[in-house]
């Protein structure tokens, strides 16, 4: 294994109602295939893998104890021990896992799974000495509805700390919330959960519900006087914008079923006999278990969401909800017996949840991001959170001199990453109406001093677009926009200056004499919210025209630009070359028969190499005719399987193909007929790429796979083309789960890597080579 650790690995959270979980100083979230564990210092200090498809739901049971549950049918059980490693598989469902609920009973752990095959499922984990076991011990059919949420708990008058060892200790209860509208409560003593009674009141589906033991300092208000210690009480969320408690006790006499009916008629006649005053009161609803006899009632009905309730969560002895409309809600009950919004905390987007912990409030919304707040005396304050790309992120590249790697995915949003005390990103310059596929810094020319930092981009349109960046990248550079803003039906980032600025090219720019428009720091300390991102656009400087298909493939030189697109045929499979100094048509390439793959300038910019769907490599030398460069070679089948990416060493004297057909091929440039020198890999390689210097006199190379895979391998000997290389993989842990679509080496003194994959993530890694 290679000597490396990680730097950055960002990504966003699951789009599920359940994907988060908080635990002391810990959050836990779904990001893709992966569990991210992170902490309130913004940011993602691990990622745990296993899962084979998308995680839904993430529960702590303890600060050392993870379950987390999958759209692969199956939960997982982390345990951290020196470091966080899955311990356990549970496994039966036939469709994904929604939701879960772990408790501690005893010396063990009982789990509940809900899955949409129409069952939930539990598990007992029972440890004896040093001997741990997990058995499956029931499956409960939820018929034609399904159970959207799950919630356990000890029944009210027994707890696992009071009567661990004992039958009592097992006495638990299950609530779900389901689609028929009900909530549903189940109760165990010592072998299975049976139906005990069934809520009703929400209107609409039952999208979330949580348990919390009432204690002394929680019935401390005139809505809560009522409650007496060691009480339950449930708290549900619906669609139907409400949310509602519910109070569970254990009752002192022992009735038949049908008596809580007859009492209740009774006092209603009684209340209304002459001289008497009607009081009416929620109706209770009374089950008795092995461990006695108890009810449940509606205690309250909290409106203050105006739209779909996704998360009702208990924390810090407060209620908090989270819903569609974007704003996450702290409750408690005040001292005129009514329950009142005691924080109102806003975001841009519907939220799908929000947990309260020791840190304050974390919040997820539609679009990935994480909101979080701390409880400042009696204010809220935002601080940042976790950022990253919640679809595959399909290309990464570095500014010249190594200070931005800018990436885009399919998310599509092109994002800037730098390093202010640890890496964060720092802008958004473009949110689009299409997925993202590729983009490349415009680097400067030798005869340039300075040049305005700038990339091309292209995505799943025909069109190629260049941006520029706003003055706080620029160095001061008054030629550059404050910012950017897209008008309300176009997609054309458009130049934002002041009144009294001239602006080189007015064709975008738009001038907002009303506002005072707040120039944005980028070397400052401070780390911008998901909120300020957004508004940290750059203006679209050009389009480039041209091709007929999908933008696939860009590479940018100091001078020229060239791009290529989608096709099944000679006729569009061509390159087309723009100049950067005045984006205009500098001519068209012609070689491959599909659709070509990747492009890459050589370093001192004398060749353009190119790779195609077509299993072969073109290589263009620059000329000095009116078409910038022409064809001198042409290596047809070249590889067995398409060729995905090409590199070249950075004294520009060999290059690299890399291709499914398992393999990474380097060629001479100087003798291009020569047998080039392959190395195998143990999967299909999709991307490939050189440092840019030599470390001890050796080269450097790195090599990526479909499978996620990451391999950092230097040269021996003294030969022009190296042909022995030493490999060393990157440890699993922080490599990728699937195709990595881009590696890329910053262009500094650091032996740090960039890669970016269809597992939604983008990490930076520190090498020892």
């Amino acid at each position: 294994m290679a000597s490396a650790h990680s730097e950055l690995v960002a990504v966003a959270c699951n789009r599920t109602a359940h994907a988060l979980d908080t635990t002391h100083c810990v959050a836990a979230f779904g990001a893709g295939n992966y569990v991210a564990l992170y902490r309130p210092n913004n940011s993602v200090f691990a990622t745990l893998r296993g899962h084979t498809d998308r995680v839904n739901c993430v529960r702590f049971v303890s600060e050392h104890v993870l379950v987390s549950g999958s759209a692969d049918g199956t939960a997982r059980v982390w345990t951290n021990d020196d470091g966080w490693r899955c311990t356990h598989v549970l496994e039966g469902h036939e469709g994904p896992i929604v939701a879960l609920a772990s408790l501690h009973v005893g010396s063990g752990m009982v789990t509940v799974t809900a899955a949409t095959d129409g069952t939930m499922r539990v598990y007992e984990y029972e440890t004896a000495g040093e001997e741990e076991s997990v058995a499956a011990q029931q499956v409960i059919s939820v018929g034609a509805h399904t159970a959207l949420d799950v919630a356990l708990a000890h029944v009210p008058g027994f707890s696992s700390e009071s009567d661990a060892g004992s039958d009592a200790g097992s006495a638990i209860m299950l609530a779900t919330g389901s689609t028929d509208g009900r909530v549903h409560i189940y109760t165990r003593h010592t072998c299975e959960f049976t139906r005990a009674v069934s809520l009703e009141g929400h209107e609409d589906w039952v999208t979330s519900v949580s348990f919390q033991r009432v204690s002394s300092s929680l019935a401390n208000t005139s809505a809560t006087s009522h409650w007496r210690s060691g009480d339950v009480v449930l708290a549900s969320g619906s669609q139907d914008k409400h949310v509602r408690l519910w109070r569970i006790w254990r009752t002192q006499n022992t009735t038949v079923a049908g008596d809580a009916d007859r009492r209740a008629a009774q006092a209603l006649l009684d209340a209304s006999a002459p001289g008497s005053e009607l009081a009416l009161r929620p109706r209770e609803h009374e089950f008795t278990t092995q461990s006695g006899q108890f009810a449940a009632a509606s205690d309250a009905v909290l409106e203050g969401h105006e739209a779909w309730v996704h998360s009702v969560s208990w924390g810090c002895g407060e209620l908090v909800t989270a819903g569609a409309d974007g704003v996450t809600l702290v409750w408690a009950g005040d001292e005129e017996g009514v329950w009142a919004t005691r924080a109102r905390l806003g975001a841009d987007a519907g939220l799908l949840g929000a947990r309260m912990g020791d840190v304050g409030v974390v919040a997820w919304s539609i679009n990935g991001s994480l909101h979080a707040w701390t409880h400042e005396g009696d204010a809220w304050t935002p601080r940042a959170a976790p950022t990253g790309h919640f679809g595959a992120v399909r290309d990464a590249c570095w500014s010249a001199d190594g200070e931005y790697l800018l990436t885009v995915s399919a998310d599509q949003t092109a994002r800037v990453w730098a390093h202010k005390n640890e890496w964060h990103e720092v802008a958004r310059p473009q949110i689009h109406g299409y997925d993202m596929q590729c983009a490349a810094f415009v680097p400067a020319s030798e005869t340039e001093s300075e040049k305005m930092l700038q990339y091309v981009a292209g995505a799943e349109e025909k069109v190629v677009r260049v941006f520029n960046a706003t003055q706080a990248f620029a160095s001061g550079n008054t030629a550059s926009a404050l910012t950017a803003a897209v008008p309300a039906l176009g997609l054309t980032n458009k130049a934002v200056v002041a009144s009294n600025e001239t602006f080189p090219d007015d064709r975008y720019a738009v001038r907002r004499t009303h506002a005072d428009i707040a120039q944005m720091d980028s070397t400052s300390n401070s780390v911008l919210l998901d909120a300020q991102l957004r508004h940290t656009l750059w203006p679209e400087a050009d389009k480039l025209y041209g091709h007929p298909y999908e933008i696939y493939a860009i590479a940018a030189s100091s001078s020229v630009v060239a791009t290529s697109c989608r096709a099944s045929s000679e006729r569009h499979a061509c390159i087309r070359l723009y100049w950067t100094h005045n984006w205009q048509p500098a001519g068209t390439l012609t070689a491959h028969l599909l659709t070509v793959t990747r492009m890459q300038f050589s370093p001192n910019e004398k060749y353009l190499l190119s790779a195609s769907r077509d299993r072969s490599w073109a290589l263009f030398e620059r000329t000095q005719e009116d078409v910038p460069y022409k064809l001198v070679h042409h290596q047809i089948k070249a590889h067995a399987r398409i060729v995905w990416d090409v590199a070249w060493s950075h004294d520009s004297m060999f290059f690299a193909t890399a291709s499914r057909d398992k393999s990474v091929k380097l060629w001479n440039v100087d003798a291009l007929g020569d047998a080039p020198v392959t190395l195998a890999f143990p999967g299909p390689v999709t991307s490939v790429a050189f440092a840019h210097m030599l470390s001890e006199g050796r080269y450097v190379m790195a090599a990526a796979l479909e499978n996620g895979r990451v391999f950092v391998l230097t040269s021996s000997g003294s030969q022009k083309v190296p042909t022995s290389w030493q490999p060393k993989e990157i440890p699993r842990d922080i490599a990728h789960t699937s195709t990595v679509h881009r590696i890329a080496w910053r262009p500094t003194s650091l032996w740090q890597l960039a890669t970016v994959s269809d597992d939604q993530t983008v990490r930076i890694t520190s090498v020892n080579p």
